[in-house]
C-alpha cells in the first residue's frame, strides 16, 4: 500500500504539469477549455488551479472578451513572474546566457567570448561559473532562480549531467552539471533544476516554442541542424519523442547512397568540411581547421564559390542535398513525420537547393541564427520547471 501514496502524488504532479503545458501552448483559457483538453473533471481542476495559484504559477481574472449575456467569463493564465529560468550555451567561441521568467518574459542576456578549443574544459568551466554568478546576481528579490539548462554541442548523458562526447570542444565525459549545482547551492539556490542538453535539441525546441510555433502546430517534426556536422531530434506534437529527454536523434548514422552507387552515412556525405574539400575551395587540413574554428566563415567560403558560378561547389551542394533528401525520406517513414526543419548550415544550403522529398512532408529551410540555441535552452529550462511544479519551492 505504500506505493499508492507515491503513485497518487506522481499522478497529481503529472496533472498539474498537464495544466501548465496547456496554458503554455494555448495562452489564457477558461476552466472549461482546460478541462475539455486535459480530460480532468472541473472539481479536480478547481483544486489544481488553486494549488498552482498558491505556487505563483498561474493567475485568474476576467477574460479579455465577454459575452453580453450570462455570467462573466474568467480566464486562467500562466504567470510565473516570481520564478526565473536561465539558458546557457557553451561552444568553441565562448559562453552565452539568457534569463526569463517562467511566464516567458525576457529578463537579461550575457556573453563572454574566448577560444575554448583544445580539449581542456578548465577555461570553459571557469567561464561557465562566471555566467552562473551573473545569473544569480541578476535575479532580484523576491524573484527566485528555479531552473538552468546548459546547451553543449555533442552527445549528453541520459540523466543530463555529463557531456559524453563533443567533437567541437574535443571533450569526453566532462561533468559540468555537478559544479553548477554546487555553485548554486553556495548562492542559496540549491533547489534549482540543473540539466545539460544537446544544442541541436534545444534549437529545435526553441523553434517549436517560438518562431515556428504556429506553422508547425501539433505535427511530428524532424530537425536536421548543426553548425559543422549534422545533428538532429524528433518532436511529436511539440514535445520530445522520448519523455524525459529532448528527443535527440542520431540522424548522422542514416545510410545513404552517393554518386557511383556507394553507400555511406549521412554525416559523412554532408559534413561541412567535406563539402569544402569536395568543392575544391580548401584542402583537407585547411577545411578541417576552418570549420573547427570558424564554421560560419567556412560556410561563407562555400556560398561564395557557389555564387561565383563554381561548378564543383554547386555540384557538392547538390549532392549533399540529394543525400539529405534520402535521409529525410527514411526518417520520415519511420516516425511518420509531417514537417522537417533544416537549420544551421544545412538550413542555409537548403535555401539554395531544396532537398527533393515526397509532397506529404513539408521542408522548412531556415537561415542560421546565433541566438537560436541559447533561446532554446531557456525554453528547455522552463519546460523542466513546468514538468515538476509542486517542487518549485524546494
Amino acid at each position: 500500500m505504500r506505493g499508492r501514496g507515491g503513485d497518487t502524488a506522481d499522478l497529481r504532479e503529472h496533472n498539474l504539469a498537464l495544466v501548465l503545458r496547456y496554458l503554455r501552448d494555448h495562452g489564457p483559457s477558461s476552466r472549461a477549455q482546460i478541462a475539455d483538453s486535459s480530460r480532468l473533471g472541473l472539481s479536480t481542476l478547481t483544486g489544481m488551479i488553486g494549488e498552482l495559484k498558491a505556487l505563483d504559477l498561474v493567475t485568474e481574472g476576467l477574460a479579455d472578451t465577454q459575452s453580453r449575456l450570462g455570467r462573466p467569463t474568467h480566464a486562467v493564465s500562466l504567470s510565473g513572474d516570481g520564478w526565473v529560468v536561465a539558458g546557457l550555451r557553451v561552444d568553441v567561441d565562448g559562453v552565452r546566457a539568457k534569463t526569463a521568467t517562467v511566464g516567458g518574459d525576457h529578463l537579461g542576456s550575457y556573453a563572454d567570448r574566448a577560444d575554448l578549443r583544445g580539449g581542456d574544459p578548465t577555461q570553459a568551466i571557469r567561464m561557465l561559473a562566471a555566467a552562473i554568478d551573473w545569473i544569480v546576481e541578476s535575479v532580484e528579490s523576491p524573484r527566485v532562480l528555479t531552473a538552468v539548462s546548459i546547451a553543449v554541442a555533442g552527445r549528453v548523458s541520459p540523466w543530463g549531467d555529463v557531456v559524453v562526447r563533443s567533437d567541437a570542444l574535443d571533450w569526453a565525459d566532462v561533468d559540468i552539471a555537478s559544479g553548477v549545482r554546487d555553485q548554486l547551492a553556495a548562492h542559496g539556490c540549491g533547489g534549482a533544476v540543473v540539466q545539460v542538453v544537446s544544442d541541436s535539441a534545444t534549437a529545435a525546441l526553441g523553434l517549436v516554442r517560438g518562431e515556428l510555433r504556429e506553422r508547425i502546430g501539433e505535427r511530428t517534426l524532424l530537425y536536421f541542424g548543426g553548425e559543422r556536422a549534422v545533428a538532429g531530434c524528433v518532436l511529436v506534437a511539440g514535445e520530445p519523442a522520448i519523455p524525459g529527454g529532448l528527443g535527440e536523434a542520431d540522424f548522422a548514422r542514416i545510410p545513404v547512397t552517393i554518386e557511383g552507387g556507394e553507400s555511406c552515412r549521412l554525416g559523412d556525405a554532408v559534413a561541412l568540411a567535406g563539402l569544402l574539400t569536395t568543392a575544391g575551395v580548401r584542402s583537407d587540413a585547411e577545411a578541417a581547421d576552418l570549420v573547427d574554428r570558424f564554421p560560419r566563415e567556412a560556410l561563407s567560403v562555400l556560398l561564395a564559390a557557389v555564387a561565383e558560378g563554381d561548378e564543383a561547389a554547386a555540384a557538392a551542394v547538390a549532392a549533399a542535398m540529394a543525400s539529405l533528401a534520402q535521409a529525410i525520406e527514411a526518417a520520415a517513414a519511420v516516425v511518420g513525420a509531417e514537417v522537417v526543419v533544416l537549420d544551421g548550415y544545412l538550413g542555409v544550403l537548403g535555401t539554395l537547393i531544396a532537398p527533393s522529398v515526397d509532397a506529404h512532408v513539408e521542408v522548412i529551410a531556415l537561415p542560421s541564427h546565433p541566438s537560436r540555441i541559447v533561446d532554446g535552452a531557456v525554453f528547455a529550462a522552463r519546460d523542466a520547471r513546468l514538468s515538476h511544479p509542486s517542487r518549485i519551492r524546494d
